[in-house]
């Protein structure tokens, strides 16, 4: 199965390799814009591909039949063709990236925004009476999406910010098999994880809020690093170059 891939080549003296892994009802557009150039800019060759049946990568016919483990296998045939790199995972994406760690071992492993390692029930019912009929309509097969919906849960704005509504056109359905999932699945023993992980969280995120973030933490041994003005797509919003910085800074300090 083909899957697209977006590379950036290091520029000056080559220091490394980051994979970036990219969450539900999205593709690999998102690392484009701003953290494939930079990355590559700091001497780091910058890859992110899009999981099957997302983007251009193959399977958008079946895509309701894939699982958590079929992305598992996505990620691990992207890291076969690239030398001990530091993965970043965002958001279903971290998800998957915890579920690989639990069977292999990386230089360095980034959970942005991430989902936790378990089931916070709590947040779910928060969601439902939030906006009930929304969440509906996006877990139907035909996946509608409302732009309102889609302009706070992403980007923690209301209806009448539209300053990244440019952003909103590029998502797509997620396989309904995966999302319910994510309702119930767990990463197990994630303490005995034996990548260093750095955790990653946005104070206004609506869609991975700051108990989550502290929850995977916790579970991780680590502390989370918090942008408490920033929304989920941390990578998009204005402050993305710090976001950046953080994780280059953790890489700095991993084994060589």
């Amino acid at each position: 199965m083909r899957l697209e891939l977006a590379t950036a080549s290091a520029l000056g003296a080559r220091r490394g390799t980051f994979v970036f892994l990219h969450g539900a009802w999205c593709w690999n557009w998102y690392f484009k814009p701003f953290f494939l150039p930079y990355f590559a800019t700091h001497g780091f060759d910058a890859v992110a591909f899009s999981l099957r049946g997302h983007g251009g990568s193959d399977g958008r016919a079946h895509l309701n039949g894939f699982s958590i483990d079929d992305y598992v296998d996505d990620l691990r045939r992207v890291l076969a063709t690239v030398e001990r790199p530091v993965v970043v995972g965002h958001s279903m994406g971290g998800f998957v990236l915890q579920t690989y760690l639990t069977q292999a071992t990386l230089r360095g492993a980034v959970l942005l925004a991430s989902a936790p390692p378990r089931p916070m029930p709590g947040l779910l019912v928060k969601s439902l009476l939030a906006q009930p009929l929304h969440l509906i309509r996006a877990a139907r097969p035909k996946q509608d999406f409302n732009r309102d919906m889609l302009r706070q849960k992403m980007f923690s704005r209301g209806p009448e910010d539209r300053s990244m509504d440019a952003y909103l056109a590029n998502v797509q359905p997620e396989s309904t098999r995966v999302a319910a999932s994510m309702l119930t699945r767990r990463i197990p023993h994630p303490e005995a994880i034996g990548t260093p992980v750095q955790v990653i969280g946005a104070g206004r995120d609506q869609m991975v809020p700051p108990e989550a973030v502290a929850l995977t933490a916790r579970a991780y041994r680590t502390k989370p690093v918090m942008f408490d003005t920033m929304s989920h797509m941390l990578m998009l919003e204005a402050g993305w170059c710090d976001v950046a910085d953080t994780i280059l800074r953790f890489e700095a300090h991993l084994p060589r």
